[in-house]
């Protein structure tokens, strides 16, 4: 941090230089002095420097001043000096205008004024500030240090903080959820600065503070240190989260796996954990291709004040216990996901056999390209689900009608048990069905030929169509349980 040209002008052992031109540039910060008898390469020069010359060399053309001056101002220097009596009685104009123009302070150092007079001066005050900064720095550091051993969490940190810079602070996590804020301008505000907190080259976090006036150097400071004790805080946060989140799957696979002796005292832990699994219960099975969407979405819409419940991840899914009533799910939120959900258990009891009917709608789901399939709604699928898991071979119910259909799509690469699956959900009403299929609805009652044709049956017969519909539904569950 340095001071600023118009505060090293204001200095008593200053008074003798003159401002010629670059008043606008007044306001730049003089970050260290250089010295330049010959101007050979301006590209060492670096942004802040105070530049003292005796303008040795120069010549007297008013495009060489102006492209002199040009190329010292993209350089950021914050001022240069210019030594009269030695090789320059006066400043030309050039120099003078290409200043104003570009902003850059011309100052003149009258020759009666030596050199190490205005070095000394500027840097006494450069590292007084300096040392003052660092000061205030590990006082700040010290403090906002001791709050985090304290343990006392972010509301007070953040007030705090706010005392400080004299501003409004709020502290958001990666999510935006709000975290912590403390108000001190109640008045209107007109700076803001949002803040990013970083750990280990990721952002967890940001701070947004709001001042009524600018930011100062000690302000900045303030918020550099803030940030990093913050990091500290949500880090110290996160592991608390972690924890909790790994003590609570382990606590649903004991539940899931009936893995306890004992039902009253796994009720009292679940108690413990802030659970009341008693009552109505769901599980279920969800996955998606961005699991980081999906966790959101579990967080944000399932696990609402009305449905409390406890998440697992999985490898290529997520188990989901839910207590309490299922809340109406969106299928603008869930769209992209594939989500199987049990019959509703009261309970601990049955947690097992909902497991294993989460699992299944979740494959109904997949199959059937749903984004959400409950097992209550399966119908007479569960029926045959029932067959399946006691050891019967549903073959024994399909094939007799359908492997003639599945031979010949097999055979001609055709889609005739396909058309006979959306014919049947579509109430064999033809021009909703093609439009389904996206086909002419010609080419559907050829089809439906094929397939009266293949089967023997005519499907318009309605104790004939249940049978193949029948038929059809235990073809589909074979399908997707042996998967």
């Amino acid at each position: 941090m340095g001071i600023t040209v118009h505060e090293a002008l204001q200095l008593p052992e200053m008074k003798e230089i003159k401002l010629i031109a670059g008043k606008k540039g007044l306001h730049q910060e003089i970050k260290w002095i250089t010295i330049v008898e010959v101007m050979e390469d301006v590209s060492r020069l670096h942004e802040g420097e105070f530049l003292i010359t005796t303008a040795y060399g120069w010549n007297e053309k008013s495009e060489f001043y102006t492209q002199l001056i040009d190329t010292l101002a993209s350089r950021k220097l914050s001022a240069l000096a210019i030594h009269t009596g030695f090789y320059l009685d006066v400043i030309p104009i050039g120099i003078i205008e290409a200043a104003n123009r570009t902003g850059l302070p011309l100052l003149e150092i009258p020759r009666t004024m030596n050199f190490s007079n205005v070095t000394r001066t500027i840097l006494e005050q450069l590292v007084n500030k300096q040392l003052s900064m660092l000061a205030y720095t590990q006082r700040i550091q010290k403090d906002l240090t001791s709050l985090v051993l304290k343990n006392v969490g972010l509301s007070v940190i953040s007030e705090t903080l706010s005392k400080l810079i004299r501003g409004n602070v709020s502290l958001y996590d990666k999510n935006n959820n709000l975290l912590a804020s403390s108000s001190l301008v109640h008045r209107k505000t007109h700076s803001e600065e949002n803040i990013p907190i970083i750990e280990d080259d990721r952002i967890i976090g940001r701070m947004v503070i709001q001042k009524e006036k600018g930011f100062t150097s000690l302000d900045q400071l303030a918020l550099e240190q803030a940030a990093t004790i913050f990091a500290l805080e949500f880090l110290k946060l996160q592991i608390i989260e972690d924890t909790r989140v790994h003590i609570q799957a382990d606590f649903l696979d004991t539940l899931l796996s009936k893995n306890y002796e004992n039902e009253k005292t796994i009720l009292k832990k679940s108690t413990e954990l802030g659970f009341d699994f008693t009552g109505k219960n769901h599980v279920l099975i969800l996955t998606s291709e961005n699991p980081e969407r999906l966790e959101q979405y579990v967080h944000e819409h399932l696990l609402s004040p009305n449905s409390k419940g406890i998440s697992k991840r999985k490898i290529d899914h997520t188990i989901l216990l839910l207590t309490g009533e299922l809340c109406k799910l969106n299928e603008a939120h869930y769209k992209s996901f594939r989500i199987g959900v049990s019959s509703t258990v009261t309970g601990i009891q049955d947690l097992d056999l909902a497991l294993k009917e989460a699992y299944t709608s979740h494959l109904f789901a997949r199959h059937k390209e749903k984004p959400l399939v409950k097992y209550d709604e399966l119908g007479v699928y569960k029926m045959f689900i029932q067959l399946m898991e006691n050891g019967v071979d549903l073959k024994t119910y399909y094939e007799p009608l359908l492997l003639p259909i599945i031979h010949y799509d097999e055979k001609h690469h055709a889609q005739l048990l396909k058309t006979l699956e959306t014919f049947l959900e579509n109430n064999l009403v033809i021009n909703r069905t093609a439009e389904k299929l996206y086909i002419h609805r010609h080419t559907l009652n050829y089809r439906i030929k094929q397939l009266e044709n293949l089967t023997g049956i005519n499907i318009y017969s309605y104790e004939l169509r249940i049978h193949i519909q029948l038929a059809f539904l235990a073809y589909v569950t074979d399908q997707v349980l042996s998967s």
